[in-house]
């Protein structure tokens, strides 16, 4: 009787062993189909990714959001709702920096944006991209370094510190990738007008017959072929990005068709985000990436016509693929994450 009764629990716990086996097995390999499916996911998009101008491209198709009317019209008396504005106090390194180009208190915003874009590009020599904090950039630049990225992410720190409101544009040569310019705008509230500047190729446009600063859109109309006459200005002392006027023409020229609004300008506020800067020392794009992530990079309005339809097409097209990959991959993961851990507490027990 103790013999049967000794032989019960040995024989119970075999057949459970052996209920249990398949189970592990079976979870085993879907651990290894999810791991599969998610690396041929992020090989996809990976792929997509390189080189580095396409990396722009999916950050910027992620970012481009629908454009509303007027969303170019306003002025700083009237920022959109959902435009990124600077909201922290400014830096106090760069308020000296400002407080020392000596500029007087009554010359106006126009005279103090051409000092401060002056200033930047005083030392500049074409120096490769930076991708850091405002204040380490600005000392990058004064040391020969930076691309126009840098260049508009200084000069909006600065004009933050010296009460001024700028905004950010950009253009591109390939469809919103990383072939473009980046460029700025200050809103000069004595003539109620906005002011454009290439701060990083040291000029600014101006309509031919009156000598007026023209905006930025108004800029574009005129290498669209329907704006006024222009010509460069040239700002500060600091070398010319283009020498010869007719490359700078022609420059601007093939990036007519694809200019786009960086909506915001809180280039404190970013650098701000602990994580994302730590990241970015490390890997410009990883900070980015957590930027995207957490919703605190600015989006991009588009200029829109017919000379951009179809780049515009591309991308949302594109953004769609991306969302619905990035989806797949949050799902798998969250599938994953579940089948180890079910695998684990299978083995413990």
């Amino acid at each position: 009787m103790s013999a049967e009764t000794s032989e019960s629990p040995r024989g119970g716990g075999v057949a459970a062993a052996g209920a249990r086996s398949p189970s592990i097995a079976r979870r085993k390999l879907r651990v290894l189909l999810l791991l599969l499916a998610l690396a041929v996911i992020a090989g996809l998009v990976l792929k997509q990714a390189v080189p580095s101008s396409e990396a722009v491209r999916l950050r910027n198709a992620l970012l481009v959001d629908p454009v509303q009317a007027g969303d170019f019209a306003w002025n700083p008396a009237h920022v959109p709702a959902d435009y990124r504005s600077e909201k922290l106090t400014p830096d106090p390194r760069l308020v000296k920096v400002v407080e020392s180009l000596g500029v007087p208190a009554d010359a106006g915003d126009r005279a103090l944006a051409l000092a401060i874009a002056a200033h930047v590009s005083e030392l500049a020599k074409n120096g490769g991209p930076i991708q850091s904090d405002v204040w380490t950039a600005y000392q990058r630049i004064r040391a020969g370094d930076g691309y126009c990225a840098d260049f508009t992410q200084v000069f909006l720190g600065l004009a933050h510190a010296a009460g001024l409101f700028a905004r950010e544009w950009a253009f591109s040569f390939d469809g919103y990738g990383g072939h473009g310019h980046a460029m700025v705008e200050i809103f000069d509230r004595q003539s109620g007008r906005w002011m454009f500047l290439d701060v990083f190729n040291n000029v600014y446009p101006v309509d031919a017959e009156t000598g007026l600063m023209l905006s930025a859109l108004e800029v574009r109309e005129h290498f669209l072929g329907r704006g006024r006459p222009l010509r460069f200005e040239r700002i500060g002392p600091g070398r010319l990005g283009f020498i010869h006027e007719d490359k700078l023409l022609d420059y601007y020229r093939r990036g007519a068709p694809e200019w786009y609004l960086w909506w915001g300008n809180d280039v404190q506020a970013q650098d701000a985000d602990a994580l994302a800067e730590s990241l970015g020392r490390l890997s410009p794009m990883a900070g980015q990436l957590v930027a995207l992530a957490k919703d605190e990079f600015p989006h991009i309005r588009i200029v829109e016509g017919q000379e951009n339809a179809a780049q515009r097409e591309r991308m949302k097209s594109l953004r769609g693929t991306l969302w619905v990959s990035l989806t797949a991959m949050a799902v798998l993961g969250a599938w994953l994450l579940f089948e180890v851990f079910a695998l684990l507490r299978r083995r413990g027990a």
